[in-house]
């Protein structure tokens, strides 16, 4: 690379894109250091970079393992551009447009990347964690591998076409070769799918979520949604995994189908008896799945009937001693839950010595023939 190209780069956007229209060729920066956060005496300390890559075109660029934290590469242009590793934690990338760019084991936690685009990009095992994501759009780019917890995104941003395959090609070179990836439409959810697709570790997930998951149903108005957004808070705290169905339901499964199926995934049921919907949805529910229920409120008419399918328990108190008293019953359910797995291990062990002895006999009945 130039020697020119090195001190260009750190002049801004004005000298650099100049300089680059006279100078197409691919550049490889090789452990950069574009980090300047003087302190007292000069020397370098933790702080704001003051270093300004706004604007600049980065296309055809190579980076390896720079150094780059709080970089301002506001409106940046990537096409072709590569990341090998490196640490851009923190730098603004907000309205930055990627086109072709691949990415790999970059560190880019706590960075801005709000209004940018990708398209055709690779971000194979970047570091993204909590990272503010709200994008103009990513679409047919590789996510394999991203670490995304704490990913702040946003529903206006387009995203479409994911691949969630390992792979260190783009898009376009995967179609170009006839392939058709697997792929999703929201990077919070890429892992996820990923894990869901091998079959194998299905068994695992279902597992977790039946040990730790816990449906809320009841009334929203008049104060409703915020006591079952208390009752959350006191069993995420006891370490379940409490939902509420306060979302939109999802394109393809009506009302019903959505609760039955959030239902099978939970331990057990909390639910305040005021809610309008509660007896259709427990109903629905315990046709064709027996859950533990906890409820509390007013029993309407035939809810003593549902001791008839599955084991109920009632919260007597006020709201001030909601709480409590659940947490007092979870023992119970955590009891009831273990003698399920006991019943169910019994009621297969059975079916198998069962189709095991019709096997020995049809094999006897043969041999006397």
């Amino acid at each position: 690379m130039p020697d020119d190209a090195s001190a260009l780069v750190l002049q801004g956007a004005m000298a650099w894109n100049a300089w680059r229209q006279q100078h197409r060729g691919d550049l490889n920066f090789a452990a950069p250091r574009w980090y300047d956060s003087p302190g007292p005496g000069g020397l370098q300390i933790k702080g704001r970079n003051q270093l300004d890559f706004s604007g600049m075109d980065l296309s055809g660029v190579s980076i390896h393992r720079a150094f780059a934290e709080g970089l301002d590469l506001r409106g940046a242009v990537f096409q072709n551009a590569h990341f090998e590793e490196g640490d851009f934690s923190r730098a603004d990338f907000s309205g930055a447009k990627f086109h072709s760019t691949r990415f790999n084991k970059t560190i880019l936690t706590g960075a801005n990347f709000d209004d940018a685009v990708f398209v055709n990009c690779n971000l194979n095992r970047v570091n993204l964690v909590g990272a503010s994501f709200r994008v103009r759009e990513i679409t047919e780019t590789v996510v394999y591998g991203i670490a995304a917890w704490d990913l702040q995104t946003s529903e206006a941003s387009k995203q479409s076409r994911l691949v969630i395959e390992r792979t260190n090609d783009l898009y376009s070179e995967l179609i170009a070769q006839g392939k058709v990836p697997l792929m999703v439409d929201d990077i919070e959810l890429a892992q996820f799918v990923h894990y869901l697709s091998d079959h194998r570790r299905m068994r695992d997930t279902l597992n977790i979520l039946n040990s730790k998951g816990v449906l809320l149903l009841g009334r929203f108005k008049d104060g409703g949604i915020e006591r079952l957004y208390a009752v959350r808070e006191q069993l995420q705290r006891q370490g379940y995994m409490a939902t509420i169905f306060d979302f939109e339901r999802p394109d393809n499964m009506s009302l019903t189908e959505t609760v039955v199926t959030m239902a099978g995934l939970s331990k057990f049921i909390v639910v305040d008896l005021s809610g309008a919907s509660v007896p259709g949805e427990l109903q629905a529910i315990l046709s064709q799945i027996k859950k533990p229920i906890v409820a509390f409120g007013d029993a309407y008419a035939m809810f003593p009937d549902l001791e008839d399918q599955t084991k109920v328990l009632m919260l007597k108190g006020d709201d001030a001693q909601l709480l409590s008293d659940l947490e007092r019953l979870l023992p119970e359910l955590e009891r009831l839950h273990g003698e399920r797995i006991v019943a169910l291990a019994r009621r297969y062990e059975r079916a198998a010595l069962s189709r095991q002895a019709g096997s020995s006999r049809l094999h006897e009945g043969l041999e006397e023939l």
